[in-house]
Formats: C-alpha cells, structure tokens, sequence
C-alpha cells in the first residue's frame, strides 16, 4: 500500500510539473537604473492579449527559425562565414516552429511604460532561462529580423496551455533572404540586425556555431525593461491585470492540486498505521 501511494504521489506530481510549464499569462515590469526599483508592472493573460492588442499571425503562415550549420574548414574565418550562412539554405526548413499568432513584445512594453534607446529587455521563461534584447531590436527592427511576438496559439495544438511550447517568443522575418520564400529567421538575419553581444551560439567542446533557435524562448513568464530612469521615491507597483482574474498559474487544475493533497495524506495515514 505504501507503493502504490508513493507511485499516486508521483504520478500526481510528475503531471502537475509537466503542467506547470505550459505558461498563460505573463508578466511585465519596468525597473529604474539601479536594476531592482519596479517604475511599473502589470500582469495580463493571453485571453486578454488577443482581445485588447493587436494580433500577430494569422494561425496558416508558418514561421522558422535556423539551426546551427556544422560546417568546418581549416581557416578559421571562411569557417565562421560558412556557419553564419548568409544563403539561409541549411538547417532552416527543419526548425518549422509551426502557423503561430500572438502578440508584439513592443506593445506588451508599453503596458509597463515602454523602452527608450539604450534600455535592456530581458525574456524569461518560468524554468529561469533568459535572453536578452537591445532596444533596437524590440522597437525598430529590421524587416529581416521582424518583430519579436510572444506567441500564444499554434494552429495544430491550439491556445496555451494545449500549446505545448507556449508563450513562446517567434522572430517574425520577412521571406525575402531565403531561397524558398518562407518567413524564416536566419543566423545571418541576426548577423546583420544585432550587436555582437546579442548573438547566440549552440556550443560544443571549444566549438561554436551561431544559431537562432535558442532565441526562441519557450515558456515565457516575464517581459523585464531594464531602463536608466531614476528611481522615483515612491515607485508606482499596479501588478493588476486589466480584465478578469487570470487563470491559475499554467493551468494547474484546482483538482490536481487536491490530488496531490490527498496523495500526501492518504500516505500520511499508512505510515502512521504501519508504525
């Protein structure tokens, strides 16, 4: 009996943990100079995205991201420019991150009070990983990069949390640098677009090939502005969502929660009658 209440125990949180990492809303805030003051902050959830702002996407047209090119040559420079893959034709059709829609990460920006020049951006996803944007590429991105969008619905799963990626971020390029005419975010569409600081590399052992797919940050749970205003003396912290409360975190059914109480005391009451 202990068994089987150990496995129901797990099971239960084993799905909760699978869950949890689909996310539904996301927040936004932005921070003074000194990286910790919150200026402003809200959080809205992805019914609320689709109904209020603009909708990126139309759920048919497909959207692509580049895999890294393992290209090697023996002088190290032509190797870098082989990598970089300035014909778009290698790793790319693979990487079909599927007829996605969602919302412009700038117009998310503006509910906290917008970016200026020379401002951070931060991506996060609810597991901690992160990236992070210059302003430029948030706000004037070239149509080569296109606009970043945090997506929300795939036009096979469905809306987040059926989404099994989602909230995710999608570099919404233009079809204009590839030679099949698709919306594809390519390396060297990065190259051109980015400072170097922001490049992405896909790593192994001492060697290192630029890539847009760990760009695409799965699971978004924050959008954090990094500015170099002064930190009021009272910071405004309106962590309100405009519509309806949002749904529990990820999703997380009331009723699997239960079941993990009910696990962790139905096995509670076997030990003690055991002991």
């Amino acid at each position: 009996m202990i068994f089987f209440s150990l496995l129901v125990f797990y099971a239960v949180v084993s799905l909760t943990a699978a869950v949890s990492a689909v996310t539904t809303q996301v927040h936004i805030a932005r921070y003074a100079a000194d990286n910790v003051t919150v200026i402003n902050e809200t959080t809205v959830t992805y019914q609320w995205m689709e109904t209020n702002l603009p909708i990126m996407g139309d759920g048919k047209t497909h959207y692509y991201h580049q895999g890294p090119v393992f290209i090697d040559d023996a002088d190290p420079a032509r190797e870098e420019q082989l990598r970089w893959n300035s014909a778009e034709d290698k790793n790319v059709k693979e990487k079909d991150l599927g007829a996605v829609k969602g919302t412009n990460l700038k117009d998310l920006c503006e509910l906290a009070g917008g970016m200026a020049p020379g401002d951070v951006m931060k991506i996060k996803a609810d597991d901690g990983f992160s990236k992070t944007f210059a302003y430029e590429n948030v706000y004037t991105p070239t149509s080569r990069q296109g606009p970043l969008v945090i997506t929300w619905y795939h036009g096979t799963e469905g809306y987040v949390p059926q989404y099994r990626t989602g909230m995710r971020l999608i570099f919404f390029a233009d079809n204009s640098s590839n030679p099949w005419g698709i919306h594809a975010f390519g390396n060297y569409d990065w190259y051109e677009s980015a400072a170097p600081e922001y490049w992405y590399y896909y790593r192994q052992g001492d060697e290192k090939y630029p890539t847009t797919t760990g760009l695409s940050v799965q699971s978004v749970s924050d959008v954090l502005i990094y500015s170099r205003s002064t930190a009021p003396g009272e910071p405004s912290r309106a962590a309100t969502t405009p519509t309806a409360a949002a749904p529990t975190q990820a999703g997380i059914s009331p009723f699997t929660i239960a079941g993990s109480l009910a696990a962790c005391g139905f096995l509670g009451y076997i030990i003690n009658k055991r002991v």
